[in-house]
């Protein structure tokens, strides 16, 4: 996996892009352009923010990443509901805040699914149920009747409360007719820890966290999410191979997006799409992301806006079955 500094080091490797090519100029006239992220320097999504930053500003495009970190994202989205609906600001976000934020947050300042405009879809990432390498299930199915004949026993880890690694949980619970209970962590590196000592028997987590503890066989994924296998973990069948009921985990989707304040005018959100678009289209740019177990994946906000509710139907009654709320 690719770090912050050979992802931002690379980007003097680009060729150069003119104004014309990506209509940069068209997009905000020069403007400089504040790119909200709301986790600190250096983490997954940064890195990525920055990598667009970079190839924007080589158009002639100012742009400037603005980290609010805070509450997986919630200042950066609060800060954004805010802005002046000019196209001068806008977010990069996980999609837990516009298909998660609505059902887990009891008291809100803003509505994220009418105050937070979409822009484009970065890319798609995915989870993989990850057990220790020397779990006695070799495969999901294995896996499912060892689970379902432990009951609550069989301890699930999550990255943390509220977040798609958390749910994932919820839902193959649900679909698979276990009942394991879930344990929370803060983050990717203690969860990993606790599995590799036995505090939880498997867990959720992305195929890039998970990718070099799985190579050394300390790990082992069972699938992972989406509808086909990743090009990382080609070995690794995606649940929708395990046919009914548990193929319905491979349409869980998760993805960074691009918003805008809620007001902003549809022309203006198409011209940063097609900016945005053009870029993550470069196969240099598709590259580095491809090398963090992003797929890029940009469209229209028309696009974008569609697979936002889409999600948000999808993930409500999951969010709402678990009973987890946040008491703002």
């Amino acid at each position: 996996m690719i770090d912050r500094r050979t992802l931002l080091g690379a980007g003097l490797a680009w060729p150069a892009l003119t104004l014309s090519g990506l209509d940069a100029a068209a997009a905000q006239e020069g403007r400089t352009t504040r790119l909200l992220v709301g986790f600190p320097p250096g983490g997954g999504l940064d890195v990525i923010a920055r990598l667009l930053a970079s190839r924007l500003n080589a158009t002639g495009q100012p742009v400037v990443v603005e980290n609010r970190p805070g509450a997986g994202s919630l200042v950066a989205a609060e800060a954004l509901a805010q802005s002046p609906p000019d196209g001068t600001v806008l977010m990069a976000a996980p999609i837990v805040v516009s298909a998660f934020f609505p059902f887990i947050h009891q008291r809100l300042s803003f509505d994220p699914l009418k105050d937070l405009a979409p822009v484009t879809m970065i890319g798609t990432f995915n989870f993989a149920l990850v057990v220790r390498g020397d779990h006695p299930a070799r495969n999901l199915g294995e896996f499912v009747e060892w689970a379902r004949a432990r009951g609550t026993s069989v301890n699930v880890g999550s990255i943390s409360p509220g977040t798609p690694s958390h749910f994932l949980g919820v839902l193959f619970n649900r679909i698979a007719g276990t009942a394991m209970t879930h344990v929370p962590y803060r983050g990717s590196s203690p969860l990993q820890a606790a599995l590799l000592a036995g505090e939880v028997h498997c867990a959720f987590d992305t195929t890039a966290s998970t990718l070099g503890q799985l190579r050394d066989g300390a790990m082992r994924a069972l699938a992972v999410t989406g509808a086909t296998r990743t090009a990382t973990l080609p070995e690794v069948p995606s649940f929708a191979e395990a046919g009914p009921p548990l193929a319905e985990m491979a349409a869980a989707e998760f993805w960074y997006g691009v918003y805008a304040p809620g007001r902003t005018p549809e022309e203006t959100r198409n011209r940063w799409a097609t900016v945005l678009g053009g870029i993550l289209r470069e196969a240099a740019t598709a590259a580095r992301l491809l090398d963090m177990d992003l797929t890029p994946r940009p469209m229209t906000p028309a696009e974008f806006g569609a697979v936002i509710a889409a999600d948000a139907a999808r993930w409500e009654p999951v969010i709402r079955a678990s009973g987890f709320t946040v008491n703002n």
